[in-house]
């Protein structure tokens, strides 16, 4: 994966919708969440309103619902029916978390938030997000530990409109992952992430909060995190001189 060329520019809308009827279902689904019609937690109406509000067969919602349970965004619930996943810190560590310690053992990492503040985006921070000129982030720097112990230190850039409510607190340890507060407290839910890993140089910062000499090469994990409808809503940088990165292909 590479950050380094900007998405092509998406191609013209067709006059004839070539979708699957359960795809242009899903998709209707979809932006209602976007839109906050069904939030995070609800639950969707029964399959019959569905099907009377979208004018569609039951088979076409379930499989539309079925994609979506697929995704990660509805799951099933015997007895109660479907509803809208909320982000909880387990669900978004096995999801979005990829640090794992040496011998493979998951990282369960308290964060503690050293510093934040609205900035003007850097180039590469417009051109990354696809912000407009003039754009500003909220930027967010903070140190990832397990039992007292630094392991992963971190830059974030997210667009400062969208994030103006974020409120977190500067100094402060928080438990729970940072894409459950996107959520609650922002309406932003994080769908999927693009992660570029290479090998970096230890700058000032870096070595003081990961315990490592200056110049001493870590791991870098550069990642750009999508919303619901598409959109870049965080770039961050991660660094780490003790912990493994594993993903899994599919």
């Amino acid at each position: 994966m590479t950050f380094d060329r900007a998405s092509p520019a998406p191609a013209p809308a067709s006059p004839i919708e070539a979708k699957p009827l359960y795809l242009q279902t899903r998709d209707l689904l979809v932006k209602r969440i976007i839109e906050g019609i069904w939030k995070p937690g609800t639950y969707l109406p029964s399959e019959q309103q569905l099907c009377g509000e979208l004018g569609v067969s039951i088979g076409t919602i379930r499989k539309a619902t079925e994609e979506l349970v697929i995704q990660g965004l509805l799951e099933r619930q015997h007895g109660r029916g479907t509803r809208v996943v909320p982000h909880s810190s387990a669900k978004s560590r096995f999801r979005f978390l990829r640090f794992v310690h040496p011998g493979g053992r998951a990282l369960e990492p308290v964060a503690h938030l050293l510093s934040q503040g609205v900035r003007a985006a850097s180039p590469d921070e417009r051109r990354l997000l696809q912000l407009p000129a003039g754009a500003r982030v909220l930027a967010l720097v903070r140190i990832r530990s397990e039992a007292d112990q630094p392991l992963v230190f971190e830059r974030l850039a997210l667009p400062a409109e969208v994030f103006a409510s974020l409120g977190l607190k500067t100094g402060e340890d928080i438990v729970e992952e940072v894409y459950v507060f996107y959520q609650e407290r922002c309406g932003v839910t994080i769908m999927r992430t693009e992660d570029e890993v290479g090998i970096a140089v230890a700058d000032t910062a870096i070595a003081q909060h990961l315990g490592v000499g200056e110049g001493t090469s870590v791991l870098q994990v550069r990642r750009i995190a999508f919303g619901l409808d598409g959109r870049r809503v965080e770039y961050r940088e991660s660094f780490t001189s003790r912990l493994k990165y594993r993903t899994a292909l599919e």
